[in-house]
C-alpha cells in the first residue's frame, strides 16, 4: 500500500528504527485493509439480507463517495442490478451502470448536471422498485444539486471557506445540507415511494449515518442549523451574497417525510472498524496495544501534543486512536490535517513512533496520506529546520518531505477518515 515504502525503511537506518518503521506501516495497512470497499459492501448485502432484501430480485443502484466505484462492482458480483448511476473518479459504463467522473473536495464543472441526472433517475422508480444506495465520504462534493439561485462557484466558495476555518465535517455538512436539493434527505424524498435500502460506509467517526455525505438518502436530525454554524464561525461577510441570502431567508428547514417510507440501513465499516483491525494485527505481531478513549477531533497541532502526552503515560506497547481533526488555515503552505498532527506531535516526542493517515490516502492539499515521525526525523530539525517554523506556515507536507517521511498511498479507494497511532 506504502508507495514509499522502501524510503521510509532505508537501510541506513539503525535497525531498532527501521523494525518499529515497519511495525507502524503494517498496522496502519491493517487498518485501511478492514475497511476495503468490497470487503464492507458484502458485509453489508449479509446483513440487510436478512431485513428485507432480497439480492437476487431486479433492484436498481446508487453509488456516491470516494469507495463508489469499488462498493458497485461488489454490488454487481453479489446483487442483480437492473440499472443505476455512480457518482465516483471516473466515467464511462460498469455493466449497466453509468459511471459520473466528479471533482473533490470541490464540485467539479459537471457537478450541476450530474445531480439533476441523479434525482431524475430516482424520481423514475415506482413503488414496485427496490434501490439500493452505497453511500461512502466524500459525496457532499460529488453529488450536487444547488437550490435554485445558487451556482457552482458559490458552493465552492462556501465550501472553501468552511475547511479553511477549522470547521468539523458536521459543521460543514449541516451547511450543505441547507443549499442542496439532494442532501439532509432530498435523494431520499425523490426516490420515494420505491424501497430504499443503504450501505454506508461511515467517514465520520462519532457522528450517526446521517452526517455521511450530509445523509441524502436518510432523514435528517439534529437541532443545529446552517445559521448556527455561520454565526460560531462569523463568515457572513465571507460566504458569497446569494448564500447569505438563501440563509437568512430560511434558517429553519424542515423536512417532510413521505407517507409510508420504506427504508432500511447497515452501516457497514467506520472508523471503530479500522482501530479493532490495528489492534487485533498489533496482537498477532506480539504486540500489546492500548485504544485511546473516544475519538481525536479538534485542531490537529494541539490534538497531536495530546495524543503523544497521553500515549507516553501508558504502560503498553503504544496507543492507536481514530478521529478527524480540523485545521485552522493561517499560512500559505502545502498540508492537512494527518500531517499537522504529526508535525504538532513532535514538541513531545521522545524515542517513540508517532504516524497519522487519512484512510482514503489523500491529506488536506498535499499528494501524502499522512506522515510519520521517530528519533530520525528528530535528529534532522535544527537551525532553521524546525516544526515551528513550518507550522506557522501551514506547510507540513513540505517538512515531512524533506525528512522523507511523508507516507504516500494513492487513493486507497475506502474513505473512514483518520487513523493515529504511536508505538513506544
Amino acid at each position: 500500500m506504502f508507495e514509499n515504502r522502501a524510503q521510509l525503511l532505508a537501510e541506513t537506518l539503525p535497525a531498532p528504527l527501521r523494525q518499529r518503521r515497519e511495525l507502524a506501516l503494517q498496522l496502519l495497512e491493517a487498518g485501511v485493509a478492514a475497511v476495503e470497499p468490497g470487503r464492507c459492501t458484502a458485509r453489508g448485502v449479509r446483513e440487510l439480507s436478512g431485513q428485507g432484501l432480497e439480492p437476487l430480485r431486479p433492484l436498481s443502484l446508487l453509488a456516491m463517495g470516494k469507495a463508489a466505484l469499488a462498493m458497485a462492482r461488489e454490488a454487481l458480483a453479489l446483487c442483480n442490478v437492473s440499472g443505476g448511476i455512480v457518482h465516483c473518479f471516473e466515467s464511462g459504463q460498469l455493466g449497466p451502470l453509468r459511471l459520473e467522473a466528479c471533482g473533490h473536495p470541490l464540485p467539479g464543472p459537471g457537478a450541476r448536471e450530474q445531480g439533476q441526472r441523479m434525482l431524475d433517475f430516482a424520481a423514475s422508480l415506482g413503488r414496485d422498485d427496490v434501490v439500493l444506495c452505497l453511500i461512502s465520504g466524500g459525496a457532499s462534493a460529488m453529488v450536487v444539486a444547488p437550490v435554485p439561485g445558487l451556482d457552482l462557484a458559490a458552493l465552492r466558495q462556501t465550501t472553501t471557506c468552511l475547511l479553511g476555518c477549522g470547521a468539523s465535517i458536521g459543521e460543514v455538512n449541516t451547511v450543505r445540507r441547507a443549499l442542496s436539493r439532494t442532501k439532509g434527505g432530498g435523494l431520499l424524498a425523490a426516490l420515494h415511494p420505491a424501497a430504499v435500502f443503504n450501505i454506508i460506509l461511515s467517514d465520520v467517526p462519532g457522528e450517526p449515518p446521517e452526517v455521511v455525505s450530509s445523509g441524502p438518502t436518510l432523514p435528517p436530525r439534529g437541532a443545529r442549523t446552517a445559521v448556527s454554524v455561520v454565526d460560531s464561525y462569523r463568515l457572513w461577510e465571507k460566504l458569497p451574497a446569494p448564500v447569505a441570502s438563501h440563509l437568512r431567508g430560511q434558517p429553519h428547514t424542515t423536512w417532510q417525510r413521505p407517507r409510508g417510507l420504506r427504508l432500511t440501513t447497515c452501516v457497514a465499516g467506520d472508523n471503530d472498524t479500522a482501530v479493532a483491525a490495528v489492534v487485533e494485527a498489533a496482537g498477532r505481531l506480539g504486540l500489546r496495544l492500548a485504544r485511546a478513549p473516544g475519538i481525536i477531533t479538534g485542531e490537529a497541532a494541539p490534538a497531536g501534543v495530546a495524543f503523544v502526552r497521553g500515549a507516553q503515560a501508558e504502560a503498553a506497547d503504544g496507543v492507536v486512536c481514530g478521529g478527524e481533526c480540523t485545521v485552522e488555515v493561517h499560512g500559505e503552505g502545502r498540508g492537512g490535517r494527518a500531517q499537522e498532527f504529526v508535525l504538532g506531535a513532535l514538541r513531545e516526542l521522545d524515542d517513540g513512533l508517532v504516524a497519522a493517515m487519512g484512510t482514503d490516502g489523500i491529506d488536506g492539499s498535499s499528494d501524502a496520506a499522512g506522515a510519520l515521525a521517530d528519533a530520525g526525523v528528530l535528529a534532522e530539525c535544527g537551525g532553521d529546520f524546525t516544526a515551528a517554523a513550518y507550522l506557522e506556515h501551514n506547510d507540513s507536507h513540505n517538512f515531512f518531505t524533506r525528512t522523507g517521511t511523508g507516507l504516500r498511498t494513492g487513493r486507497t479507494g475506502t474513505n473512514v477518515s483518520d487513523l493515529y497511532l504511536y508505538l513506544r
